[in-house]
């Protein structure tokens, strides 16, 4: 079955806020590594294609999508990615509307759900930089 997987390099945010409002970033490598494995499956971010226009004629070829961290220990990073299975691949007009579609959700979907989440249980919250997101779809 055919999957196509964003990824970008995910920051780590405090649960407390600065006088300010901002956030401290976290990049302590026991912190990263203690997130490896997490994952949000109380939402899939398949769940909502069908709720727009530039998503819904291809939707019914799209399910899956967790929210999921990995520890890159080569690098020390935390990795983000969201996974779709697809059951055809979808052409480059259908990935790109797919893309946007998930950067919306990261930033203001169920990545903002994630997030709330986590702050209000006390625990430090990892996102995807989607500004670096980037793409593969394999067969």
């Amino acid at each position: 079955m055919p999957t196509i997987k964003f990824t970008g390099p995910a920051l780590v945010a405090s649960v407390e806020e600065n006088d300010d409002g901002s956030l401290d970033l976290i990049s302590d490598k026991t912190t990263l590594e203690s997130l490896n494995g997490l994952s949000y499956q109380d939402e899939e971010f398949s769940d909502y294609l069908y709720d727009r226009e530039e998503t819904e004629g291809f939707a019914e070829y799209v399910s899956g999508g967790i929210l999921s961290f990995t520890y890159d220990s080569s690098s020390g990073a935390l990795i983000g990615s969201i996974e779709y299975q697809l059951s055809r691949h979808l052409s480059a007009d259908e990935v790109e509307a797919l893309e946007e579609y998930t950067i919306e959700q990261l930033t203001d979907g169920i990545g903002s759900n994630f997030s709330q989440e986590r702050a209000l249980s006390g625990e430090v919250t990892p996102f995807i930089n989607h500004e670096e997101l980037s793409c593969h779809q394999a067969s």
